[in-house]
C-alpha cells in the first residue's frame, strides 16, 4: 500500500511500532507543516530579544517536532493528528516564549513599573500612559474574569514570576485552555483598542 494513501492515525501508528518510520514521517510532515508553521508564527512573539531566533530554530526543527508530536498522539481520545499537532506546537512555542522572558519585564506590578521605568534606559522604559489604558480597559471588560485572570497572572503571580495557568483555573473553575483563551482574546482586544487610538 502506498504511503501516501494511508490515513494520519495509520501514520502515526506505523511511527509509534517503527514500521516504515521515515517514509511515514515524511508523509505526515508533508501534510501537516503547515499547520506547524502557522502555530510557530501565532504563538513564537517577535518582542523579547532571542525569540526571534527561537522561531527560527523552531521552524529549521518542524520534522522532528512533528516527530515528537506523532510520539504523543493518542488516538483514542477521538482528536485528529492536526488538531493534536497544533496544540503540541502552542504549547511548545509558550513554553519557550515562557522560558525566555524576563520575568521582571512581565510582572505587573504597576507602582513598581513606574519606579523601575525611571532608571531604565530610554527604549525600555514603559509608558505610565499606555499602561494605564491597558489597566482601563481590562477593568472594563464585560467578561469580570478577565482582570481575575490578569491579576492572578501579573499582579499577584509567584515569587516574581507570573502566577502558572494550572494555579488560575482552579479558583475561576475553568479549563486551563479557557483561562488561555480569555486572556488572548482579552489581548487582542486590548491590541485593537490602542491601535484605533493611535
Amino acid at each position: 500500500m502506498e504511503i501516501n494513501s494511508l490515513s494520519d492515525n495509520e501514520l502515526v501508528c506505523n511511527l509509534q511500532v517503527g514500521v516504515e518510520p521515515e517514509q511515514s514521517l515524511g508523509e505526515l510532515v508533508q501534510r501537516h507543516s503547515g499547520i506547524f508553521i502557522t502555530m510557530v508564527n501565532n504563538y513564537s512573539p517577535t518582542s523579547t530579544s532571542g525569540i526571534v531566533s527561537d522561531r527560527v530554530d523552531l521552524l529549521k526543527d518542524r520534522n522532528y517536532y512533528i516527530y515528537k508530536a506523532a510520539l504523543k498522539y493518542d488516538d483514542s481520545r477521538n482528536t485528529k493528528f492536526s488538531t493534536h499537532l497544533g496544540n503540541e506546537t502552542r504549547w511548545l512555542c509558550l513554553n519557550l516564549y515562557n522560558k525566555n522572558k524576563n520575568s521582571k519585564e512581565v510582572h505587573m506590578d504597576y507602582a513598581d513599573i513606574g519606579k523601575r521605568s525611571e532608571n531604565q534606559p530610554e527604549d525600555k522604559k514603559v509608558d505610565l500612559e499606555v499602561l494605564s489604558k491597558i489597566m482601563n480597559l481590562i477593568n472594563k471588560d464585560p467578561d469580570t474574569r478577565v482582570s481575575k485572570i490578569f491579576k492572578m497572572r501579573y499582579i499577584e503571580g509567584q515569587r516574581n514570576n507570573v502566577m502558572p495557568w494550572n494555579k488560575i483555573c482552579k479558583p475561576l473553575k475553568l479549563s486551563i485552555q479557557g483561562c488561555i483563551n480569555i486572556h488572548d482574546k482579552a489581548i487582542t482586544k486590548i491590541k485593537r483598542e490602542l491601535k484605533n487610538e493611535l
